[in-house]
């Protein structure tokens, strides 16, 4: 894929990009976009798990771990315009194995980074309506 000269690109582009079909199917939610303060340093969520209010999600997609989230993409701002700041590859097989979590503040499951994706994408604005409006930040995340 190719990113326009404005460097500007589409949900259905970043799906794409990161080899899933442009349109999330029904009961899916493989792609989480995660809100940080513009400025701010890209966490290490390898070293600092990511915790989301995820509810019984987890529990559903260790179940079924082609209904979970497969990448993690922090965003600048918690407003338009998003750009990307990284990709992160969720392994699927671990949600919901955590014992006794907390469903308000369950733990992401990143691998790592998916650098061939960074690469391509960092600096991207993002051209979608997300909104991240909840108050506390494990409640600030969308589906794309």
């Amino acid at each position: 894929m190719s990113i326009p000269d404005d460097r500007a690109v589409t949900v259905p582009a970043l799906r794409q990009t990161l080899g899933l079909p442009a349109e999330r199917p029904d009961g899916i939610r493989d792609l989480l976009a995660v809100p940080r303060e513009r400025g701010a340093p890209v966490p290490d969520v390898s070293a600092d798990p990511w915790r989301l209010a995820l509810g019984d999600w987890p529990e559903t997609w260790r179940a079924d771990p082609r209904t979970g989230p497969l990448y993690l993409v922090m965003l600048r701002g918690f407003a338009a315009p998003y750009l990307i700041a990284t990709v992160e590859d969720i392994d699927p097989k671990r949600w919901g194995t955590e014992a006794d979590a907390d469903p308000a503040r369950c733990v992401v499951p990143v691998r790592g980074t998916a650098f061939a994706a960074t690469a391509i994408l960092a600096g991207c604005r993002l051209d979608a309506e997300v909104m991240f409006g909840w108050e506390q930040p494990e409640e600030q995340y969308a589906f794309l």
